[in-house]
């Protein structure tokens, strides 16, 4: 049954995907209706059949942000790019990434094809980046966000493997929503696709300590009609069995941060250490943090905590956040890229990850040209875990 109901799966993941870039009225229509035929089969999974996978007995943990990893991964930006309005003006701060992580790590670019990649190569020429660790996938995508999209890494009986929760629903990016799926084809890391019918989950609200315990927030669960079928406790339930999980905890999003994320506000350093943001107590959001911290001291995490900030200009209400970074553990050397907004602020949050994470090189990204996206660092970034 499970064999059947995958490959029937991945042949409508074909169709959806193949035919996604081309615009005739026949092929739309014909899209349109197996992304309703995929919606309604997501909800009825969701209603009817959360018991449909047992639990096995196979060995499975999810790994933390923090531990070793092999690459980091990204997705260039392209014209018709999802979110973005103008995609170009937001190459530079890829490139900023780029050069900061390079001497850490193999780099891997998901592109769309062979001419988006010759110009990113001069690009990166014409900065004197080094191409030496980085490689090319051809993987098509509707936007950047590959942390939101990407896999769940799992270590499942001493080997690597993907988890595919469902992202953003089915029709916003059906593209996307595959994306775990294809990298672990092109990659030959075992993959889970059948999960993509059980849960919907970002991966920007999801932090692990690597030891069974992971920690989400409330609002992103159930927008929209997002996992209307599951409760808190389901959703729990879930994550304990695909991700081999013995806790996860529940934490408030903020307010207006434009995802409602856990990543907008906190970062877990280590297995004990997690950063938690600081606003004015003048903020709509400073209970709400105030609240946070409190409960991950309760969880026996030390607590650090670190400012959080708003865009002077009143008309982008954009929130500026310092634990959207990303930490790589990497084969060459350990460095957590930090976001930067070009305020004094910058100094003190860099001066915290140094004081708190002193193996590694503390590094800044200017990220005023991504943040009015709603994402910074960790959004448009993730890594593969090396599994020793």
């Amino acid at each position: 049954m499970k064999k059947m109901v995958s490959i029937s799966l991945f042949l409508i993941m074909l169709i959806v995907a193949s035919g996604a870039t081309q615009s005739t009225p026949e092929l739309s229509n014909i899209n349109s209706k197996l992304l309703n035929s995929m919606e309604t089969n997501l909800e009825n999974f969701q209603k009817n059949n959360q018991d449909f996978y047992k639990k096995t007995d196979d060995n499975i943990r999810s790994i933390a942000e923090f531990e070793s990893v092999d690459e980091l991964i990204i997705t260039w930006p392209k014209w018709y790019d999802i979110d973005l309005d103008r995609p170009k003006i937001v190459e530079p701060y890829m490139v900023d990434i780029i050069k900061a992580a390079e001497d850490a790590v193999t780099i891997r670019i998901n592109i769309d094809n062979s001419i988006i990649k010759l110009r990113i190569i001069s690009k990166l020429k014409k900065e004197g980046v080094p191409l030496n660790n980085i490689t090319f996938s051809r993987i098509r995508t509707n936007s950047i966000w590959c942390r939101d999209y990407g896999p769940f890494f799992i270590e499942k009986n001493e080997e690597l493997s993907i988890v595919d929760f469902n992202y953003f629903g089915l029709r916003a990016r059906p593209i996307d929503n595959f994306y775990p799926t294809f990298y672990g084809i092109k990659n030959k890391i075992h993959f889970s696709f059948n999960t993509n019918f059980i849960l919907c989950l970002s991966g920007g609200n999801y932090m692990t300590d690597g030891h069974g315990r992971a920690m989400i927030c409330d609002l992103p669960l159930h927008v929209v009609n997002i996992n209307r079928f599951l409760t808190n406790e389901e959703i729990k339930d879930i994550l304990k069995l695909y991700l081999g999980l013995d806790e996860v905890y529940i934490f408030q999003s903020q307010k207006h941060d434009g995802n409602g994320h856990i990543d907008m506000f906190s970062k877990l350093l280590d297995d004990n250490t997690v950063l938690v943001g600081e606003w004015d107590a003048s903020d709509e959001n400073y209970q709400i943090l105030e609240d946070n911290a409190i409960n991950f001291s309760n969880l026996g995490f030390n607590v650090i905590r670190i400012p959080m900030l708003r865009d002077p200009n009143p008309e982008n209400n954009t929130i500026w956040t310092y634990t959207n970074s990303v930490i790589i553990n990497g084969t060459h050397k350990k460095v957590v890229l930090v976001p930067q907004y070009n305020v004094p602020e910058d100094s003190i949050a860099i001066s915290i990850y140094q004081q708190e994470m002193q193996d590694y090189e503390i590094r800044g990204i200017d990220c005023r040209i991504i943040i009015p996206c709603n994402g910074a660092i960790h959004c448009s970034t993730f890594t593969r875990p090396l599994i020793n």
